[in-house]
């Protein structure tokens, strides 16, 4: 799914105009994201966003990719902890959390998290291969607060803000 160019939507527009929607199940006019499972057994980033439209930036020193996907979270034994393992390494949190609040009433409304992919190293390797696949960070987004008291038809849900970045070649 393409993405539209300058398509850069503040922390309260991901939670109130997608992520609260969805999660209520109301239909978007046009939904700019696709919905990927990027946390499992079989779901590694470079193979589940292969797909995607990548929104590419520069900089003098890097070269990047940014996309956003809604992805189902998986619940560890249904409980609050939420696996984000993957088939190769792990999405491991950077961030304890950010609160987001609406800014018209104030109201505490999602939470966003920051996680950077680590690949697991092969037993008896140098750890060579941690590159390979470009670094990878994620924004997770995720309904808190007032939005926990509409009636969700799909819970678990959260918007992911993946960015892949890679050093610049000369």
């Amino acid at each position: 799914m393409r993405i539209a160019p300058g398509f850069e939507p503040s922390d309260e527009e991901l939670i109130n105009c997608y992520l609260l929607k969805v999660s209520m199940g109301i239909p978007l006019p046009w939904n700019r994201m696709s919905e990927k499972e990027i946390y499992g057994e079989t779901a590694d980033p470079w193979e589940v966003l292969q797909d995607v439209h990548w929104e590419d930036f520069h900089s003098e020193t890097k070269f990047k990719h940014v996309t956003y996907v809604l992805s189902k979270l998986s619940r560890v034994n249904g409980k609050t902890r939420i696996a984000r393992r993957t088939k190769s390494g792990t999405w491991k949190g950077q961030t304890s959390g950010k609160e987001i609040y609406d800014e018209s009433s104030g109201n505490l409304i999602g939470l966003s998290k920051m996680f950077t992919f680590y690949k697991n190293k092969p037993k008896g390797r140098s750890g060579e291969e941690e590159e390979e696949h470009g670094h990878w960070i994620m924004q997770e987004f995720s309904l808190a607060g007032v939005c926990l008291n509409f009636e969700l038809k799909f819970k678990d849900y959260a918007i992911c803000r993946i960015t892949r970045m890679f050093p610049k070649e000369n």
